[in-house]
């Protein structure tokens, strides 16, 4: 198969930083995610994926293990269910998840990201995939609602607006009559420690930085929170070498730090 040049920029060329993450991971002596279809994808990628090598990538990894762990707990229980995957970049989470066939699962992301995805994903039964930008109003309406939803929000909303989260939550549950919402939410600590790299390689910016989760419950009142978890209390921190657990559980000491990532799960 032919190498994809990247001519994504922003937001959108920030799904590569996440696809590093997951394919190292699953070079390492002891992975956590185990992803190789994420390595499978970087390597036929045409990118200097050296200009986006300093972005905490154990994070990224522990983060999509703990969602996937969510996942599959709802999956568990509801086994007759919709997924709906939001930013899904080049996420491999069907292929790891591996749902049953009673699950319906739609990816949703940009128009380019997705014209890049179908290089190596392709719409079948049960699985499809969705091209919009979650803040236009139409792609809703093409997934149904006659079954519990799931929703994955993997490192996204921190590129919209507080008002744009919002309105995307409340379209979210008037649309599903009931299910779960999981998504990542950084600090201002995080958000400002990063901002200039970020920019600088990728052109993004983030956009919205939470210090108290109350404020993140507020913008929903069908939201009742379930689980609000630090990176660093996931118990997948775990599984990291043991000097970058180190490292981690001494700057955890800084309490702009501890809390720099939190997962949030949330049913309505």
């Amino acid at each position: 198969m032919d190498s994809h040049k990247i001519y994504l920029s922003e937001e959108k060329e920030t799904l590569l930083i996440t696809l590093q993450a997951k394919a190292l991971d699953s070079r390492s002596k002891n992975p956590i995610l185990d992803d190789k279809k994420a390595e499978e994808i970087l390597q036929l990628i045409d990118y200097d994926f050296e200009k986006i090598n300093r972005f905490g990538n154990e994070i990224m990894v522990v983060r999509a293990k703990q969602l996937d762990t969510w996942l599959q707990e709802f999956i568990k229980k509801h086994p007759i269910a919709t997924v709906l995957n939001l930013g899904c970049g080049l996420d491999t989470r069907i292929s790891r998840i591996n749902p049953p066939s009673t699950v319906r699962w739609f990816d949703v992301d940009f128009p380019e990201v997705i014209e890049l995805r179908k290089s190596f994903f392709s719409n079948q039964e049960g699985y499809e995939m969705i091209s919009s930008s979650v803040n236009e109003l139409g792609w809703l309406e093409k997934i149904p609602r006659n079954k519990p939803v799931m929703i994955i929000a993997e490192g996204m909303l921190e590129y919209l607006t507080e008002e744009e989260v919002k309105g995307l939550l409340n379209r979210l549950t008037s649309y599903f009559p009931n299910g779960q919402i999981a998504f990542d939410v950084m600090n201002s600590f995080a958000i400002n420690s990063g901002k200039n790299e970020l920019k600088k390689t990728t052109g993004a910016v983030h956009k919205w930085a939470v210090d108290d989760i109350h404020d993140v419950d507020k913008l929903d009142s069908k939201l009742k929170r379930v689980a609000n978890l630090s990176i660093f209390k996931s118990k997948y921190i775990h599984n990291l070498p043991f000097k970058t657990r180190l490292l981690y559980f001494s700057m955890c000491i800084i309490p702009g730090f501890r809390n720099m990532m939190r997962l949030i799960l949330y049913k309505f």
